[in-house]
């Protein structure tokens, strides 16, 4: 009897044992058989070349210069030429501001050595001047080159751990459809060179529109009794500087590009000298550079207010130049040649006119100095309609940009945006109750400009929660990828358009 009672206990202990295997060590396994060792799937696309960036930096022998940021140095520095003026090898290890500045510091350390210098130049917002970390991005950044996780803060890797299951659920997707996502126009790692810098054709300023989100009002106040994000950021990149000493290297401050039509009122010559000089009594380096060259004329900039085209580019270079040669004791005249700002490229707008039923249009000038309407409303016939499509033009000018609250009270429940549409503004579908489903007909994220998180309230503000933002079959991972668009990702789905 006292072996039956012992058989029966092993017998329900095996099978406890064996469903607990299955709950959870069985998903366990395959969330990193998958991870870590399914073929990579995000290593040819915009974060992908992290893995080539961190390779560079290790790979470099003897003195170097490594510029350390976001976007804003991925697309701001013509290395080749910053390494002729200094005469020192040049590594660009700036990438996304997704991936945050601490990221980008945690992973240079390995590669940071006697005589190097470092120069930390992040974009001027909340989260790059931050403890800023997403897990999710740098899943995808670390996918292909899965040892750089030996270089992430171990304060990490609890965050890490939970977003692989997301990540090895989409990974999986896309073993199993055969495909691999791949990112829109700049956003690609193809264009990116042996330096690390983005080189991707960026003749003119595309933004369509420019919204004031550069605030310079970050303090460090050690004796208010509270430490802000700004502060932590500023004691931990002083830890940085203090084990970038200690391998022998020196490490300098300096500024992104910023253009100055994205300033806000906040920024008075007063307030401007007052976030510089903090800083400078903040950080544990020397901030080399006039803060004042960087903020850059709206001319020089592509398709934020922190990224620059390629007559930008040169004159960020110039100056980043100037400041080492000066720090350095080099007393040859920097050679780099300062472009003028070659401004707005003409749009090229979908001829034809149409005739306006529905819309409220008040007229305006796109960057580029064309004449364009924006929907600002829709006239007593269009709030009744459950269905428009926006024209493409009225009376010869084109359908351009759609404002604040635009179907605000009306029974709209689809809308089709047109061609023309270049610029969708905050809010753009508040107060729209009944609006549930918009088509967007560009395949490409960067022909319409939105706001971001960072840039200004979103489009779906204020907006109906079962709202849905189709965009063309085949292009979600391009919209969910993008610096602007990324933050639309709950709303964004797809749609196959009609031949």
């Amino acid at each position: 009897m006292e072996n039956k009672i012992i058989r029966r206990t092993k017998g329900k202990f095996l099978a406890t044992f064996a469903v607990l295997l299955t709950v959870f060590l069985l998903p366990f396994l395959s969330v990193t058989v998958i991870t870590f060792g399914a073929s990579a799937v995000y290593d040819d696309t915009f974060v992908g070349e992290l893995g080539e960036k961190y390779e560079l930096l290790n790979s470099v022998e003897g003195e170097k210069l490594v510029v350390i940021g976001g976007s804003s140095v991925a697309f701001g520095l013509e290395s080749s030429a910053l390494e002729r003026e200094i005469d020192m090898p040049v590594v660009n290890f700036g990438l996304y501001a997704n991936l945050g500045t601490k990221l980008m510091l945690d992973l240079s350390r390995s590669g940071i050595g006697d005589g190097d210098v470092v120069v930390v130049a992040p974009e001027m917002n909340d989260q790059t001047l931050s403890l800023y970390f997403n897990s999710e991005t740098t899943m995808q950044a670390l996918d292909g080159n899965f040892k750089m996780i030996s270089s992430i803060d171990k304060e990490n890797y609890e965050a890490l751990i939970g977003a692989s299951w997301g990540f090895a659920a989409d990974k999986l997707g896309y073993i199993l459809r055969g495909d691999v996502p791949e990112n829109a126009g700049a956003y690609s790692k193809k264009w990116f060179n042996s330096y690390g810098d983005n080189v991707y054709d960026r003749p003119y300023n595309e933004m369509s529109t420019v919204t004031k989100n550069i605030t310079l009002d970050f303090k460090y106040d050690e004796n208010d009794g509270v430490t802000s994000e700004y502060e932590e950021f500023v004691d931990y990149l002083n830890e940085y500087v203090e084990f970038c000493t200690g391998k022998g290297a020196t490490v300098y401050f300096s500024f992104p590009p910023m253009n100055k039509a994205s300033f806000t009122d906040y920024n008075t010559e007063e307030n401007i000298y007052a976030f510089y000089d903090n800083l400078c009594s903040s950080l544990h380096c020397k901030v080399i550079s006039n803060i004042n060259d960087y903020i850059m004329d709206e001319g020089y900039f592509f398709d934020s207010e922190f990224h620059l085209n390629n007559a930008g580019v040169k004159v960020r270079t110039a100056h980043l130049a100037d400041d080492l040669k000066r720090e350095m004791g080099i007393t040859d005249k920097t050679t780099i040649e300062l472009p003028n700002p070659p401004g707005y490229k003409p749009v090229d707008f979908v001829g034809g006119s149409e005739t306006n039923l529905y819309l409220k249009l008040e007229e305006g000038k796109n960057g580029a100095g064309q004449s364009v309407w924006y929907v600002v409303g829709l006239n007593e016939e269009g709030m009744k309609q459950v269905s428009i499509t926006l024209p493409n033009n009225v009376d010869g000018i084109p359908v351009y940009g759609i404002r604040a609250g635009a179907f605000q009270g009306s029974e709209l429940r689809t809308l089709v945006i047109c061609d023309n549409v270049s610029v969708i503004e905050s809010s753009a579908f508040a107060g729209a109750e009944s609006l549930t489903a918009v088509y967007v007909p560009t395949s490409t994220p960067d022909s319409i400009a939105v706001p971001n998180t960072f840039s200004g309230d979103l489009i779906t503000e204020g907006a109906n929660s079962a709202l849905k933002i189709y965009v063309p079959k085949g292009s979600l991972f391009d919209y969910v990828s993008h610096y602007f668009w990324g933050d639309y990702g709950e709303w964004l789905s797809e749609y196959e358009p009609k031949k």
